[in-house]
């Protein structure tokens, strides 16, 4: 079994996190999230991560063993991305720090790596805030299920981001107190 190392991303990390980005734009499964503008290249958009206030990008490596640790890329080890970032609040949206962009190679996917790098995230953005949001694809199972095991909950369907749709419609929005204090819809 394949062990992994996470921690922050630098901007060494860029090859890598593009290629990963490369892999799951061209997953049409028909649950992602969808800009509705023109995109600029994946590179572009990596390398603005490394510049943005407010924001934490984490990378996960597949450690080497002995024999290929020479003639290994370090890139080519990298096998998933996860970010945290703020953003403000729009009409149906509260502004906060929110979970995004957790991308997993299809090869290291069911091995709890996701729930690692989203437990580190919650730990960086309990240090700064006493929630955290999170949004996907209603059709998005996978990624529901796993948030809602780490306590996030539904909070609605009727909202809208700037320059963000979902394939099909409809998207998530859920919620999770960092705190211990309960959510005033988890009361109810």
């Amino acid at each position: 079994m394949t062990s992994f190392t996470i921690r922050a991303g630098v901007p060494s990390d860029l090859a890598g996190c593009v290629a990963l980005l490369a892999v799951h734009e061209g997953a049409d499964d028909g649950a992602g999230v969808v800009m509705r503008q023109e995109k600029p290249s994946r590179e572009t958009r990596v390398r603005a991560w490394f510049d943005r206030p407010r924001h934490l990008l984490l990378v996960a490596e597949a450690l080497p063993s002995e024999a290929d640790e020479a003639a290994s890329d370090p890139a080519d080890r990298l096998v998933a991305y996860a970010r945290a970032l703020f953003l403000d609040s729009t009409p149906t949206t509260p502004g906060g720090y929110y979970l995004s962009g957790l991308v997993v190679a299809p090869w290291a996917r069911r091995s709890g790596l996701g729930s690692r790098l989203t437990e580190a995230r919650l730990a960086w953005i309990a240090e700064r805030a006493s929630s955290a949001w999170y949004f996907t694809n209603a059709r998005n199972t996978a990624s529901l299920r796993m948030h809602e095991s780490l306590g996030f909950h539904e909070e609605t369907r009727e909202f809208t981001l700037p320059d963000v749709e979902f394939d099909g419609g409809v998207g998530v929005l859920e919620h999770l107190t960092l705190d211990g204090s309960t959510c005033p819809q988890a009361d109810g």
